[in-house]
C-alpha cells in the first residue's frame, strides 16, 4: 500500500537514547520524503522543538506538537490549538513550583522550562525556550500542555487527578526510568491531532502510518492506517501495534520506513 503521511514520535522513537537523530534515520526520512510521503513529528514537545530535528535535513514539515494540542501545517499555519482551562493551568503551575518538579509548559509562541536552578545555557537560550525557576513567571493564559518529569511511581502525580474531567493525563517512561507526564485539555491527544492534520491536508487516515513507543502514542495508533511500535516499547504498546520494529538505538524508524 502507498502511504501519504507518516506521524512519528520523537523521544524514544525517532531519537535514540542520547536524544540524537541517527544517520540511518535521517537518511530514511529524506528517502520517504523524496518519494512523496509527508513525515510529521507527533510529540509531547512544544512546536519549535518538534520541528527542530528536521531543519538540518532541509525538510519543511507539519507538526503534531504538545501531544496533539498544537497542530500546524508545513507553513507553520495553525490547524488546531487547544488550551488548558486558565484556572487549571495556574493551579498546575503552583503545584509544580511548590513541589520543585522539572517541567516544561508549552504556549503557542514559546515554552517555559522550570528547574530549581537555571541551566548554564540559560543566557543563550533561543527566544522560544525560556528557562525559569518558577512557572509563576510564565504566561499562563494560553497553556497548551505541561510536560513534567517525575521519579518512578511518584505519589504526587495523584495531585492532578482532581482535574481528571478537565485534563487528559498521559504518562511515558524516559530512558533514565523517570515518568514523563503529559497534561493536555480533556479530549486532546495525538490521535485528535493526526485526524485534524489529515482533514486539513485532505489525506485519508487509512493512508497514514503512526510510529511510537509509549502510552501517549496509543490514540494515534487507534486512528492511523498502520501502527508501528518500537522494539523498546512496553508490551501493551507492542500488542496494540500492527507491526513492531527495532529499538530506537537500533534505528527502528529507518527499518520501518524502508520496509513500507
Amino acid at each position: 500500500m502507498s502511504y501519504r503521511l507518516i506521524a512519528v514520535d520523537l523521544d524514544g522513537t525517532l531519537l535514540n537514547s542520547s536524544g540524537r537523530l541517527s544517520e540511518q534515520n535521517a537518511s530514511a526520512l529524506k528517502k520517504v520524503s523524496a518519494a512523496g510521503m509527508a513525515v510529521v513529528p507527533a510529540t509531547a514537545r512544544w512546536y519549535q522543538a518538534a520541528v527542530q530535528p528536521f531543519a538540518p535535513l532541509g525538510l519543511a514539515t507539519a507538526a503534531i506538537a504538545a501531544a496533539g494540542a498544537d497542530v500546524r501545517d508545513t507553513a507553520a499555519k495553525v490547524v488546531l490549538q487547544s488550551t488548558l482551562p486558565a484556572d487549571v493551568a495556574r493551579s498546575i503551575a503552583r503545584i509544580v513550583d511548590q513541589d520543585g518538579w522539572m517541567a516544561t509548559l508549552a504556549t503557542p509562541e514559546r515554552a517555559y522550562r522550570r528547574s530549581d536552578v537555571l541551566p548554564p545555557w540559560a543566557a543563550n537560550a533561543p527566544e522560544w525556550l525560556v528557562p525559569v525557576t518558577h512557572l509563576r513567571d510564565a504566561e499562563l493564559s494560553m497553556v497548551l500542555s505541561v510536560l513534567a518529569e517525575l521519579a518512578p511511581e511518584d505519589p504526587r502525580l495523584e495531585a492532578f487527578q482532581r482535574w481528571a474531567v478537565q485534563l487528559n493525563i498521559r504518562s511515558a517512561r524516559s530512558f533514565n526510568g523517570n515518568q514523563l507526564v503529559t497534561l493536555t485539555a480533556s479530549g486532546v491527544d495525538k490521535g485528535v491531532g493526526l485526524r485534524a492534520l489529515c482533514d486539513a491536508l485532505d489525506i485519508d487516515l487509512r493512508d497514514t502510518v503512526a510510529i511510537g513507543d509509549d502510552d501517549v502514542d496509543l490514540p494515534m495508533f487507534e486512528v492511523a492506517g498502520l501502527s508501528i511500535a518500537m522494539g523498546n516499547a512496553n508490551e501493551a504498546i507492542r500488542s496494540a501495534a500492527d507491526v513492531v520494529t527495532e529499538s530506537a538505538d537500533e534505528h527502528g524508524v529507518a527499518v520501518a520506513l524502508l520496509g513500507l
